[in-house]
């Protein structure tokens, strides 16, 4: 089976499932999984949804590695590279480093898988407004690690200037000084200067799109 689709239809086969459960099932619309089943989509941000429901292995079903059969190796495999990670508020990523020693699950709007290698601290965020367009848009889930290393061009999630709640910007390095700046060209001040309180949060390593 040379791709995401032809695995996708034998593993639904297997299952005794219609595309339009599985649709149903993973609150997607038909049409989406009926995109991937045509062998179009190269690679598919419901990998981990699917291969939950279906209790196959995501990476035979998105890379064809191993067998589609879970085993104890291929468990192995999937929880360390797809973790459940939480979906918190801006204003508790604000404080992370404070309570995540102490955070509950039910403190958590959602868990949404990351297909990203992880650290068991990392968070995920509602992107709201449109600073950061088009690269990421309103609505859009962010994952972001607290530890991975800031770098010039990292997209990442800063509080400063005292505030509770963070904000979601690109670091821009220049010698000894430091900016956030907003992706969005049309953004009104898109470049600010990154403030002596400033405390980086985390890293963005990957983002989710809702299509339906």
């Amino acid at each position: 089976m040379k791709n995401l689709g032809d695995r996708l239809l034998y593993a639904m086969a297997q299952r005794s499932i219609s595309q339009s459960e599985l649709a149903r099932k993973i609150e997607v619309s038909p049409q989406s999984i009926q995109y991937i089943c045509s062998g179009k989509a190269k690679k598919s941000g419901h990998t981990a949804s699917i291969a939950r429901v279906l209790g196959i292995s995501p990476n035979w079903l998105e890379k064809g590695i191993g067998k589609m059969e879970l085993t104890e190796e291929n468990t192995y495999e999937s929880d360390k590279n797809i973790n459940q990670v939480p979906l918190i508020s801006w204003v508790q990523a604000g404080s992370w480093s404070e309570i995540s020693d102490i955070f509950q699950p039910s403190d958590a709007s959602d868990f949404y898988p990351c297909p990203e290698r992880n650290s068991s601290s990392t968070f995920a965020l509602t992107v709201l407004g449109e600073s950061m367009s088009p690269e990421f848009i309103n609505g859009e889930i962010i994952f972001v690690d607290p530890e991975v290393g800031a770098k010039n061009g990292s997209c990442v999630v800063v509080r400063q200037n005292g505030n509770t709640e963070a904000t979601f910007k690109q670091l821009i390095i220049d010698g000894s000084a430091k900016y956030l700046k907003a992706l969005n060209p049309n953004w009104p001040s898109p470049i600010i200067e990154m403030l002596p309180d400033a405390r980086v949060c985390g890293v963005v390593i990957g983002s989710y799109r809702k299509r339906n």
